[in-house]
């Protein structure tokens, strides 16, 4: 089963807002609807999953009370619900992370999951798909995606890190085994990928493109 998780439960502590960070009104819809109605419109991706935290309690209560969310449990994969919550610790994201596969790895260690940033409002249905196929089309359990440097500089964007020229996008793809996984590297130069809104000057950029 392909599954996306959709990474909600950090402290956004860089966007300076009293509002959560997945919740953050983009021409007012919450952030993270972008990037969950791009996730329901893919072909390949059966049920998504966002994991949430204590640190962002009013993005859990959105997913329940608005969106219908229910909380992952054992009926997940019989069920015909497509959309849950997973509650995380919030410690950090390698340690959330290690939660997730160890959860999902005690169901099944068959499930593809693609991990995206709850904050990627751009990335279409048709970039998740190229990413999937492309994982689909090779052998190593893991994938990351980064974009070239040029796309940032071209557009005005700030990055944190970079290594070989390339930036990474928030999007990877891990097999439902909590273990060190071979990784394959996908370099895509779309725009869409650039645009995290983790800062005021980045949210007025993604604006534009919305």
């Amino acid at each position: 089963m392909i599954i996306a998780l959709v990474m909600a439960g950090g402290k956004g502590l860089r966007l300076k807002s009293e509002i959560e960070k997945p919740l953050y009104p983009l021409k007012d819809k919450p952030l993270m609807s972008y990037v969950l109605d791009n996730i329901k419109e893919s072909e390949l991706i059966e049920k998504t999953v966002v994991a949430v935290s204590p640190n962002a309690p009013n993005t859990k209560e959105f997913l329940i009370n608005d969106l219908g969310f229910t909380n992952f449990d054992v009926s997940f994969y019989e069920s015909e619900n497509n959309n849950f919550y997973l509650d995380t610790l919030g410690k950090g994201f390698v340690e959330d992370l290690s939660k997730i596969l160890e959860v999902f790895e005690s169901r099944s260690k068959d499930d593809i999951l693609i991990f995206i940033n709850a904050d990627l409002p751009l990335v279409g249905a048709d970039i998740l798909d190229e990413i999937l196929n492309y994982y689909l089309s090779q052998d190593k359990p893991a994938l990351s995606v980064s974009v070239p440097v040029e796309i940032f500089e071209e557009y005005g964007v700030n990055y944190s890190y970079e290594f070989n020229g390339n930036v990474p996008s928030g999007i990877n793809i891990l097999r439902s085994e909590n273990v060190i996984q071979d990784e394959q590297l996908l370099i895509i130069s779309r725009y869409e990928l650039i645009f995290n809104v983790n800062t005021i000057e980045t949210a007025i950029l993604t604006n534009k493109f919305l």
